[in-house]
């Protein structure tokens, strides 16, 4: 599927990085962190062993597989044209799933950031 390993393994780094980093931020965080706000208030309060907290650092994950799913069947509907097209396609979706992949592993990285 992926064509090119690199960026098999620098998609699997970043999706990683939000993770690692709640692992070790874990011990600084305080028992309720801010999970959602309003303005410039938090207006929602979890623990921070919580099942959100665990779904914000797997949101890179949740990217990546995203884009994966959506090659695969982009690449199913449209067979003859992803054939003819081949390496450009694989350069774009790979450049597309990298770049999805960072966004949100960005995200995740400034919202366990924001709850110390």
């Amino acid at each position: 599927m992926f064509k090119s390993r690199l960026t098999m393994i620098v998609c699997s780094a970043a999706a990683m990085v939000p993770i690692v980093l709640y692992f070790y931020l874990y011990s600084r965080m305080p028992d309720f962190v801010p999970i959602h706000y309003s303005g410039a208030t938090a207006d929602r309060f979890v623990n921070k062993w919580s099942i959100d907290v665990a779904m914000l650092c797997l949101l890179s994950w949740f990217g990546f597989g995203f884009m994966r799913l959506l090659q695969f069947l982009l690449r199913r509907m449209f067979l003859s044209s992803y054939i003819h097209n081949m390496a450009s396609i694989h350069r774009i979706w790979n450049a597309a799933t990298l770049l999805v992949t960072a966004a949100f592993a960005a995200i995740s990285i400034c919202a366990l950031l924001a709850m110390l």
